[in-house]
């Protein structure tokens, strides 16, 4: 699976989310940022909860960023979430169905050309979608950024670096190689910055995708630990079992 980017409309219920500034409620109306740039951690969230979502492979809009990326510290000032109008609220949920729609009609078709017309066609939706959205967010940018902490900068470089490598890298030591500190100098930042450790986090951050994974229709336990990084499927039901108190195939069946 490639690295996805996306939104996320939440349309009934609550969530609480962990971010770089702290946590925040989730609650109808609200619009979140999927991507590694902005980290947020699931914490909770109620029975009732339900959203829109819409993703796409951080590959196919990477291009649009990477000539004029934002910075450090300009990342660290953003709210990776927004609370939408009606009139945005209902424009994201009808793109989506109207996305949806494509992507069933995508199924059906033989016609090599016809098939290469629309899926172009979704992927230029998607991409508009996302920037769409991406420009509200972008006001939250300044010319010049505030000044930051050095050991928010060390807060924000641990997280970055987790929500890219997580896959691959599940160690703090690993983590505070790549700052050139010590593991305790780490993590005695990452508890008071956020009140967890920066083990607590490489779990929750582990936990957070497995549970997204697990919820997409007909994915196998199997798929889920391979794109986790983990070496077999056993190693990463003990895992999950560990640090939710349910194996995998438990957590599915409730969903």
């Amino acid at each position: 699976m490639e690295t996805q980017v996306g939104l996320e409309l939440c349309t009934a219920g609550t969530m609480e989310k962990m971010t770089v500034k702290g946590r925040c409620a989730i609650r109808p109306g609200m619009m979140m940022i999927h991507s590694p740039l902005f980290p947020m951690l699931e914490l909770s969230r109620s029975n009732d909860y339900t959203s829109v979502v819409l993703h796409d492979d951080l590959e196919n809009i990477y291009s649009i960023f990477s000539q004029n990326p934002p910075t450090a510290q300009q990342i660290i000032n953003i709210t990776p979430y927004l609370l939408l109008d009606q009139e945005r609220k209902t424009f994201f949920v009808q793109r989506v169905e109207e996305i949806s729609a494509k992507e069933k009609q995508l199924l059906e078709l033989q016609h090599p050309m016809r098939s290469k017309l629309l899926s172009t066609a979704i992927d230029l939706l998607k991409q508009e979608t996302l920037l769409e959205f991406a420009f509200l967010i972008s006001a939250q940018l300044q010319d010049k950024p505030q000044s930051v902490s050095h050991k928010r900068q060390i807060l924000m470089t641990f997280l970055l670096s987790l929500n890219q490598e997580y896959k691959q890298h599940r160690t703090v030591n690993y983590y505070a190689e790549k700052q050139a500190i010590t593991p305790r100098h780490l993590s005695d930042i990452v508890k008071q910055e956020t009140g967890y450790t920066p083990m607590d986090w490489i779990n929750m951050v582990t936990i957070n995708q497995a549970k997204n994974l697990l919820r997409q229709p007909k994915i196998m336990v199997k798929q889920v630990a391979d794109e986790l990084g983990f070496p077999e499927q056993f190693t990463f039901r003990k895992y999950f079992k560990a640090h939710t108190g349910m194996s995998p195939s438990e957590y599915q069946s409730r969903q």
